[in-house]
């Protein structure tokens, strides 16, 4: 898996950028002093935090590019439906032209005959797969075959207040194991830009 910041809500006038303070974390202290008719101030953006007044965050938001999660991984994400996502399509891409990838869980990875029936479904299914292919039924077809393991690369873009929801149920250790991986990256990048708004959240 990779997670790479692609772009994130700018200041039109770095002018605005609070002194000693992200640019990040500005935007959101403004939209909070022009709701309040007030100065910018960290201890505003705390308050709001703790009272629950999220609406401010929505004003910040982050594209991300992601490469090889699976499927299964890919069904979870676009759950959280304030967002914005574009995926790989399985549809215009032929993996008889283009490299297949697949996700192996650690759980499988570590043992060795689970290693060896988990490989040996995922090339059963690509054999059948180019075999479909070969007798001309659309690659959107043959698609149907295709494990949950599948790897997939998207871009995604999430505001700021959509991005804590999603940090507060998919960090937690009932989350399964890659998305939460997926959301720790995504934390380690975005708090060094905004590290106010994301307080709340430790790295790992």
């Amino acid at each position: 898996m990779e997670v790479r910041l692609l772009a994130f809500t700018k200041l039109a006038d770095s002018s605005l950028i609070i002194p000693g303070e992200t640019e990040c974390d500005s935007l959101v202290m403004r939209a909070i002093a022009q709701c309040y008719q007030t100065k910018p101030s960290p201890r505003a953006l705390r308050t709001c935090l703790l009272e629950g007044h999220h609406s401010v965050f929505e004003h910040l938001s982050f594209t991300f590019a992601v490469s090889d999660i699976s499927r299964t991984c890919l069904a979870q994400l676009t759950r959280h439906r304030l967002a914005s996502y574009t995926v790989e399509s399985q549809r215009y891409n032929d993996y008889t032209k283009k490299p297949y990838r697949y996700i192996v869980p650690e759980t499988i990875a570590q043992d060795k005959m689970s290693h060896k029936m988990f490989l040996k479904q995922i090339e059963q299914a690509k054999q059948v797969y180019d075999q479909l292919r070969k007798r001309n039924v659309p690659a959107q077809d043959a698609r149907f075959v295709l494990s949950e393991a599948t790897g997939v690369n998207l871009t995604f873009t999430m505001n700021a207040r959509e991005l804590m929801h999603v940090f507060d149920l998919r960090l937690s250790s009932f989350a399964q194991w890659e998305i939460r991986n997926l959301f720790y990256e995504v934390l380690k990048i975005v708090k060094p830009l905004a590290p106010r708004v994301f307080a709340p959240y430790p790295k790992k």
